[in-house]
């Protein structure tokens, strides 16, 4: 596959009527404008490595289907109705009650950047050549844990067969094109890291928190900031978002750190942010920190705890402004999330410490301001949204239409639908 190199139209008005979306111009409130589906495709299209005897193997370990991939881990626009679409570890489950950890009946599948375009007479997602990650040699990534103090991964479902912990395995979860043909970011929850590819889809160096320590395939510098180290178990870096000009990029956790079981943070409703200088991503710097609120739980239509709250999206605006997209059992809300005014705790003597992220903490006394949220949508309010777990978001080239994918779990217990595409147009344009 050759290098995905993001188109930016010039005609707006062009690029909206392409998608069939001008009739709705004078729209008051967000409107889904289309949905795309994609078609049963066996997973060898996505791993072209694995053998029919590798998927025999898996249904017999508890996997019922291997043709709904799920490619909506991580979504980006590149253009004239293309996408990047990014799978997460793979096939993978809960391990049964009272055990810890989870089980992967395909241990064989690499995380895959997945291009495709919408197929607008059908209303389909078409799959172009898919890029499998890899680590410097060649070897295919892995999406098996990859710290030695995570929970062990299963290859049944009964979770007795342990899998070894691999230092290169990783759980993609957000991903961007840098432009003028540099290759791609790509974040993961396992170590957490900012992962940097090439055009080709291999790791050329790996960003984890201060003290982290990973025998990675590929070479790792612990530049993150330390507090990320104390991201709770799969629920490491799940946003990316990153400037128009490939200079700078925003990451967030997908939930607030420390323990459920820690009443200090058990009920927290703060997740961190970080600024990130990657004008040479072979050096990237760390640039600011930040706390993002979350919603109160009780604003969803079902009812949540403060652990269920999620971001698990993000795409870049302007300046200092991003979109993340927070879910929770009911649905998903999109935010237009504003930084300028906040405050960078690199510069506050606690910033980098878990001691803000504690329930309760008085942030005025302190001197702390968060960044200001917008919401501009919710998808419970609109029919066509039938699943809250939504993890792909982008904007398109009008400013206006939001593009949200949703990760179907690569049909793991066989009751998921298929992989899908939403397309909403917002009542006003954000650039």
């Amino acid at each position: 596959m050759g290098y995905l190199q993001p188109k930016r139209s010039r005609d707006l008005v062009v690029a909206v009527a392409a998608f069939g979306l001008l009739s709705l111009a004078s729209a008051q409130e967000a409107k889904v404008v289309g949905v795309y589906t994609l078609p049963p495709v066996g997973i060898a299209t996505l791993n072209p490595q694995l053998s029919a005897a590798d998927v025999q193997q898996a249904y017999a370990r508890g996997w019922p289907t291997s043709d709904r991939p799920g490619i909506g881990s991580g979504l980006y626009y590149l253009g004239n109705g293309r996408f990047l679409g990014l799978t997460d570890r793979g096939p993978n489950g809960d391990c049964p009650e009272g055990k810890s950890g989870l089980f992967f009946p395909l241990p064989g599948y690499a995380p895959t950047l997945v291009p495709f375009r919408l197929d607008q007479a059908n209303r389909l997602l078409r799959l172009e050549e898919p890029l499998p990650l890899r680590a410097l040699g060649g070897r295919l990534l892995s999406g098996l844990p990859s710290r030695e103090d995570q929970q062990n991964g299963y290859s049944d479902s009964s979770c007795t067969a342990v899998l070894p912990k691999d230092p290169g395995g990783g759980d993609p979860e957000d991903v961007a094109v840098l432009p003028g043909g540099r290759g791609y970011l790509v974040v993961e929850e396992n170590a957490p890291a900012l992962l940097y590819l090439d055009a080709k889809g291999t790791v050329q160096m790996g960003y984890v928190p201060k003290g982290v320590q990973i025998q990675a395939p590929y070479p790792i510098r612990d530049t993150l900031p330390r507090v990320l180290a104390l991201r709770r178990e799969n629920r490491g870096l799940e946003n990316l978002a990153l400037s128009g000009d490939g200079k700078t990029a925003w990451v967030v956790l997908q939930s607030p750190i420390g323990s459920t079981k820690d009443s200090a943070y058990g009920d927290s409703l703060v997740a961190r942010a970080v600024r990130l200088d990657v004008s040479n991503p072979l050096e990237v710097r760390v640039t600011g920190l930040y706390l993002v609120p979350f919603s109160d739980p009780k604003e969803y239509p079902k009812p949540n705890k403060p652990k269920d709250m999620k971001y698990s999206a993000a795409a870049w605006v302007s300046e200092e402004r991003i979109l993340l997209l927070e879910r929770a059992s009911g649905g998903a809300r999109v935010f237009l999330v504003d930084f300028s005014q906040a405050t960078n705790l690199l510069e506050h003597p606690l910033g980098d410490t878990p001691e803000l992220d504690k329930v309760g903490t008085d942030y005025g006394a302190l001197g702390i301001h968060l960044p200001q949220r917008k919401l501009l949508l919710e998808t419970w309010k609109l029919p066509e949204f039938d699943t809250d777990k939504l993890e792909g978001l982008t904007l398109l080239e009008d400013g206006r239409t939001l593009a949200i994918a949703n990760d179907n779990d690569f049909a793991i217990t066989g009751r998921e639908g298929p992989s899908r595409l939403w397309l909403v147009l917002l009542p006003q344009a954000l650039r």
